[in-house]
């Protein structure tokens, strides 16, 4: 039985985003790489997510990475509230947020049962994160209970109706991890990630290849064991069973080297982001 243990392992050893900045972290010039890798990277954020829309309103932020969108909404926001599972994310965004000067409070915590009052916030922002936990309905059911009235919750979770899901994990993935596997046989040494896609395989079994498992440890490594890719049908239909009136989804996210307006033109049919705007009624 996968546990929020084994999720909370993983990340507290891959800080999010980190392994892709070159500068000594936690200083200044590390979170400046990060915030320009990130929104070069997810471009679309700083169009779709409507930071300034946070004044006069208190934001709760659910799992942290290195806490460059906490910036963003802290910037803007009358108070901003940052939870995660996580100590490394916790102390990142603390770190982050003195960095800049901003205001704003870090705890750990879980999603699952936050340690928060009800009806106390006014935006709850989940980007990439909830797809991580065991029992997202759960997490739903909480972030409507700690929003007031007409509170919105914003939530970004992995789509399965994407080129990433479909072309690159269930088929290329697949074949380059046979490929490796044959290799191993007769004396090849795979790299980095199919090394560790072959330990787990030997450990696991062909179960771990089968079609509900394997998508697991192939969005943000082979070791992790949570990585839940969702419908857009599917998603609606939790948050609608949390209460929550669905007013907008974009699909986001087909990072291909092309120009951003060419990328979001093709991530609104193939990206792997699916971002819900919920209200509580």
């Amino acid at each position: 039985m996968k546990s929020l243990e084994q999720v909370e392992n993983f990340w507290n050893d891959n800080l999010c985003g980190q392994h892709f900045i070159t500068a000594r972290y936690p200083s200044e010039e590390f979170f400046s790489q990060y915030r320009n890798f990130r929104y070069t990277k997810t471009h679309h954020l700083d169009t779709y997510i409507d930071w300034k829309g946070a004044v006069d309103k208190d934001v709760l932020e659910i799992g942290l990475g290195v806490g460059a969108d906490g910036t963003r909404w802290a910037e803007h926001a009358r108070s901003y509230t940052g939870i995660d599972l996580t100590d490394e994310a916790v102390i990142a965004t603390q770190k982050h947020l003195e960095v800049l000067g901003l205001p704003g409070q870090t705890r750990k915590g879980n999603a699952e049962a936050l340690e928060l009052p009800d009806d106390s916030f006014d935006i709850v922002y989940s980007h990439g994160v909830l797809h991580h936990t065991s029992n997202i309905e759960k997490t739903f059911d909480e972030v409507y209970r700690v929003l007031r009235p007409g509170g919105q919750f914003i939530v970004m979770l992995y789509c399965k109706h994407s080129f990433n899901y479909w072309i690159r994990i269930q088929t290329y993935f697949r074949i380059r991890f046979l490929w490796a596997l044959c290799m191993s046989q007769i004396g090849g040494k795979p790299g980095s990630p199919w090394r560790e896609h072959l330990a787990n395989f030997r450990e696991k079994g062909w179960s771990y290849f089968s079609w509900s498992e394997w998508p697991h440890h192939c969005t943000d490594g082979p070791d992790c064991e949570i990585a839940n890719i969702y419908t857009p049908a599917r998603i609606k239909a939790m948050l609608r069973r949390a209460g929550f009136t669905v007013k907008k989804t974009k699909q986001a996210h087909f990072p291909a080297g092309l120009s951003p307006g060419l990328e979001r033109s093709l991530a609104a049919w193939i990206g792997f982001h699916h971002i819900s705007w919920a209200v509580k009624s």
